[in-house]
């Protein structure tokens, strides 16, 4: 369920008690921040590939670590020998529990935090401190029988409400596999993803109430020019997307994710490019150039 990111099977017993990453917890604060800028979805368009809306925004890390240990700052003024600890996605913390045992949302059938206030799309972000606080309380479910997100995914990667198998997922291939192809049995349910996947997301209806975010500004359109991509060098894909989520994924597979999306749009104004990569030294690229090519033709 896990595909290749073994660091979520690493030390199950822990993750659910914070105390066994900062042993002095005795509460835990969370906070959501709205990614979402405001817009709808983009038409399709045959030239070009989709984004998940977290991408549009530099990398969230910094700005999240750096307003949470502002608001440590602040507790540690007001709680004179206080002490906490910080915690993003990157620490060994099931933070979407917390996040629900807080009171900030449930988590929906697509295993999304969903929140009536704010919908689905917002980063979580928090601190353990060593006081006793005024505790939230938990959100009761409000998904009811809808089942929009599980219908909808192109990849069937929910075997059952709030399962999620990351070996079926869009977002896994584009973001996390960064090494080898796409598996052939899924590459069709990609259609023009290049980076994550928003798909249970957008058909949400709690996402109606989406609000724009106030901490991150966009700094990628929330579609790119195929063949721009596939133009790309190492280096100018270096210089262009250092600083962005893009660039955690790398050169390779940002075009392999490219060379994809130019099959599943059937447009043949990619045949060139295609025919270029089909006979590229990299055996991944190569492989799906010709895959994509045979969709076109």
């Amino acid at each position: 369920m896990h595909g290749v990111m073994g660091y979520m099977a690493r030390a199950p017993q822990d993750r659910p008690f914070i105390t066994r990453w900062f042993p002095a917890a005795r509460s835990v604060v969370v906070c959501a921040f709205s990614y979402h800028d405001g817009s709808s979805a983009p038409a399709p368009d045959p030239a070009r590939g989709r984004l998940a809306r977290y991408a549009l925004p530099p990398d969230y890390h910094p700005e999240l670590k750096a307003r949470m240990k502002g608001l440590l700052a602040w507790y540690k003024e007001r709680v004179p020998g206080g002490r906490g600890k910080v915690f993003v996605d990157t620490s060994p913390v099931l933070e979407r529990l917390y996040a629900r045992y807080a009171g900030v949302g449930w988590v929906g059938k697509n295993t999304m935090l969903l929140s009536r206030d704010i919908g689905s799309f917002f980063l979580i972000a928090g601190m353990a401190v060593d006081a006793e606080l005024d505790l939230g309380e938990p959100v009761p479910e409000h998904c009811g029988t809808c089942t929009r997100c599980l219908d909808a995914c192109p990849t069937d990667a929910f075997p059952s409400p709030r399962v999620l198998d990351a070996s079926k997922c869009i977002a896994y291939f584009t973001v996390e596999q960064s090494q080898g192809p796409v598996p052939q049995a899924f590459r069709a349910g990609h259609g023009p993803w290049l980076f994550g996947c928003d798909v249970c997301q957008d058909v949400c209806p709690w996402n109606k109430f989406s609000v724009r975010g106030r901490v991150f500004e966009p700094r990628l359109p929330d579609s790119l020019d195929l063949g721009e991509l596939a133009a790309l060098t190492p280096e100018s894909f270096e210089e262009r997307y250092r600083g962005t989520p893009l660039h955690r994924t790398g050169w390779a597979a940002l075009v392999r994710n490219a060379l994809l999306a130019m099959g599943n749009s059937k447009d043949p104004r990619h045949r060139p490019t295609l025919e270029r990569y089909a006979a590229h030294p990299d055996p991944v690229l190569a492989e799906q150039a010709a895959w994509s090519l045979r969709l076109i033709d």
